[in-house]
């Protein structure tokens, strides 16, 4: 991955596969009403998420037209051995975050909307990515912006990702406060089950052990037996 030409089209490529991702379920989403219970919108705790993801877009999209010598003064490896394996680090990382985008609208469904607001009839969904964090949306974009960071290896992008992740955090605690006082309790609950960007080590090991007891038990041994002979 010598040339960087290739991992800008990497890059623009995944945002692009990203943005027909999110216009599919926004059009798939937006035939749900929504619950007129559901509290007011805080744009103010929208605005920043959005604003971040657009300023990281526009540079993906502007960095194929900037001089060569703009982009040797933002990238803070030089061209050599290391930088080349960090771009190809960042192809599988890319690839997770677009599959769990892509996992994670596909679990949440019609319950999903442009705006953080209730559904009519909406359920609380702790399934598939979300039995393990509340936002796996957001990971996905973080994984994304990640390895936008090391196929580019950009001063920029590493300047802006504060920026990127408060605006997502704030994001995530104004979703957080509808869906409390839409669920109550049992949304507190699940919070203290799950991670909110990232799965709790507990719950992990302790379904790691789960699974690990349901291998030792002597029916799952003599099915396993039977499959052998």
């Amino acid at each position: 991955m010598e040339h960087t030409f290739f991992r800008e089209v990497m890059c623009a490529v995944f945002l692009l596969l990203l943005g027909a991702a999110r216009y599919y379920y926004f059009v798939s989403a937006g035939t749900q009403p929504a619950d007129r219970s559901s509290p007011a919108v805080n744009w103010a705790r929208h605005i920043p998420a959005y604003l971040a993801s657009t300023v990281w877009a526009i540079y993906v999209a502007w960095l194929p037209l900037a001089s060569a010598e703009l982009f040797t003064w933002d990238r803070w490896i030089p061209n050599h051995w290391l930088s080349d394996l960090l771009g190809w680090i960042a192809v599988p990382v890319l690839g997770a975050g677009l599959w769990l985008f892509w996992y994670s609208h596909h679990t949440i469904g019609r319950y999903w909307s442009i705006q953080v607001r209730l559904k009519q009839e909406h359920r609380l969904v702790t399934d598939g990515p979300y039995y393990y964090v509340r936002h796996p949306l957001y990971t996905a974009l973080f994984l994304g912006y990640f390895g936008t960071l090391l196929a580019l290896q950009s001063w920029v992008l590493v300047a802006w990702l504060p920026v990127f992740a408060a605006s997502y955090l704030l994001f995530a605690k104004e979703e957080e406060s509808v869906m409390e006082h839409g669920f109550g309790e049992a949304y507190r609950a699940y919070c203290r089950q799950t991670g909110m960007f990232l799965p709790r080590w507990k719950r992990i090991c302790a379904d790691i052990a789960l699974a690990a007891a349901q291998l030792r038990e002597p029916g799952f041994n003599a099915q396993r037996a039977r499959d052998d002979d």
